[in-house]
């Protein structure tokens, strides 16, 4: 996990945000039952050996309930900071990134903006909340 990304998650877990028990718990399940099929096929594959699967997430209880109540309120984080925050994101920002897009996939430009919109708008809310992530990691 880079500085940043460490910067974030702190500041998320940090937020004053009520996170609804029920939904916490929710993805506390879905969290462990992804890792415990990971794990289960990770062991029939030779891959890795997990021979007591429950016994390795009991032990990783801890981390998974942070986990869980990270990815539940990460996005109330977010929509809360857009409220509060004046976080405008430009047309050239935006041409910004599709264009660090297709240099990724090895694409164009053209073939970016044919996914995500001539005007590239469908990125607008990807930007936004990366602008809303570093105002916090500057915190």
């Amino acid at each position: 996990m880079s500085y940043s990304e460490e910067r974030w998650r702190a500041y998320v877990l940090a937020y004053d945000v009520e996170v609804a028990q029920e939904d916490m718990e929710e993805e506390l399940y879905r969290i462990r039952a992804d890792m415990k099929h990971r794990m289960v096929y990770a062991h029939m594959t030779g891959a890795e050996t997990h021979p007591f699967p429950d016994m390795e997430l009991e032990e990783q209880k801890d981390a998974l309930v942070e986990a869980a109540i990270f990815e539940v309120k990460e996005p109330l984080v977010l929509k809360d900071l857009t409220k509060k925050l004046d976080v405008t994101v430009t047309p050239e920002e935006l041409l910004a990134e599709g264009e660090a897009i297709a240099r990724r996939q090895n694409s164009t430009l053209e073939e970016v903006k044919r996914f995500f919109g001539q005007d590239l708008a469908f990125l607008e809310r990807d930007v936004r909340e990366r602008k809303i992530r570093e105002w916090a990691c500057s915190r």
